[in-house]
């Protein structure tokens, strides 16, 4: 039961970290099908991070939130790496970046936790898919 709520924590800091991401970089004018691709990313990660927050809710596990810190350095870099090449080439390039560091933490997790609630093991494994998903999409704006 514990293992599923530190997995559950830990999807809900991953999908917390991507939607500090996509808002991070739509700040710099995203537009068209570009802007279309990221918004729909974001809800996904909505929808995730919801729906742990609720399983986390039933196995009676404490929410661990991203800390200020985390999102405070993510929304800097990405502040830095725009006003130098805010370009749609170079945004795809920090979202594949920021989408491969979360499948990396997701599959650190899912091998360190070993056997999981079906429910949660679903869930981990959305977010993989998801992961992966972003990744292919952003490959056309290389």
């Amino acid at each position: 039961m514990q293992q599923d709520c530190e997995m559950l924590n830990e999807i809900r800091k991953t999908t917390k970290m991507g939607q500090v991401g996509i808002h991070s970089v739509m700040k710099g004018g995203m537009s068209g099908e570009f802007h279309n691709v990221l918004q729909s990313q974001l809800r996904e990660y909505d929808a995730i991070y919801q729906e742990a927050d609720q399983l986390l809710h039933e196995h009676g596990g404490t929410p661990k939130n991203l800390s200020a810190f985390a999102k405070w350095g993510n929304m800097m870099a990405t502040s830095m790496k725009m006003k130098s090449d805010g370009s749609r080439s170079r945004v795809a390039e920090m979202m594949i970046e920021g989408n491969t560091k979360g499948m990396i933490k997701s599959i650190q997790s899912i091998r360190t936790m070993g056997v999981l609630d079906p429910k949660v093991s679903a869930l981990s494994n959305r977010l993989l898919q998801t992961e992966q998903a972003n990744i292919d999409q952003m490959k056309a704006y290389l």
